[in-house]
């Protein structure tokens, strides 16, 4: 299974962020992808797949990724519009649950209309309270983050109501992980026995422990997971090599 995140795909093909060819970037990460995991059972498509949540946008990487993978779950960003997107891909690439093999793997809407910081509605909520009485080992991806991760600026933007989410999953040891993306870095915790991951984009990527936005010069990468039988799981994250990007190190933020 691999999650790939925060494309920021312009309406034009070539449309750029911060400096960034944001197509350009995702390619590489793409062709890294084929090398590196030719066979891939699910991919996740983990939010702000628009750069300003235009059609062309949802329909060039529809297209894009056609064939990647024997199945793809998509889920919306801050960056996103929801309903345009479902209106393309289809309510089967957005749904609440997938099962594969022994594991169940959720996927919940983070998104508020209009706002940067993420929450989960009621209905979200008690997806995950679904998917927690299950006994299946799972994993739970969305797009906004849970814990701080040490960086003031992004962490204002975090779950909002994230003590109701460990509230629901407490004493649930087959509650694997939370897998979000948001945040344009790599990190890995543990909190209350769950663990909790971000993914790199696969464009810019922002400066781990800053407390203003800050760029950093790692590359754009993706996240691989390896489900075992057994209720465990492997992952890793692996990024683009060889290849340097152009980026505005100077800008102080973006829309």
């Amino acid at each position: 299974m691999v999650q790939i995140s925060d494309c920021h795909l312009g309406a034009e093909l070539g449309d750029s962020l911060l400096g960034m060819d944001t197509d350009n970037s995702l390619e590489a990460v793409l062709a890294t992808l084929a090398e590196e995991c030719p066979q891939i059972d699910l991919l996740v498509v983990s939010g702000d797949i628009a750069a300003h949540g235009d059609a062309e946008s949802y329909r060039r990487l529809f297209a894009r990724l056609a064939g990647v993978a024997a199945q793809m779950v998509w889920l919306p960003g801050n960056h996103d519009d929801a309903d345009l997107m479902r209106s393309i891909v289809g309510d089967q690439m957005m749904p609440s649950v997938v099962d594969v093999g022994v594991w169940r793997l959720g996927f919940l809407n983070s998104a508020v209309k209009g706002e940067v910081g993420g929450l989960l509605a009621e209905d979200q909520l008690s997806a995950l309270a679904t998917i927690a009485e299950d006994e299946r080992p799972s994993l739970v991806f969305l797009h906004h983050h849970l814990q701080a991760l040490g960086c003031a600026w992004l962490d204002e933007q975090r779950v909002k109501n994230a003590d109701e989410v460990f509230a629901i999953v407490a004493a649930k040891p087959h509650i694997k992980a939370f897998v979000s993306g948001h945040v344009h870095q790599q990190s890995e915790m543990l909190f209350q026995d769950v663990g909790l991951l971000t993914t790199p984009s696969t464009c810019i990527q922002f400066a781990p422990n800053s407390d203003v936005f800050a760029l950093d010069d790692c590359n754009p990468g993706y996240r691989a997971f390896w489900l075992d039988q057994n209720g465990q799981f492997q992952t890793r994250v692996s990024r683009v090599k060889g290849v340097t990007f152009a980026v505005d190190n100077l800008a102080s933020g973006y829309e």
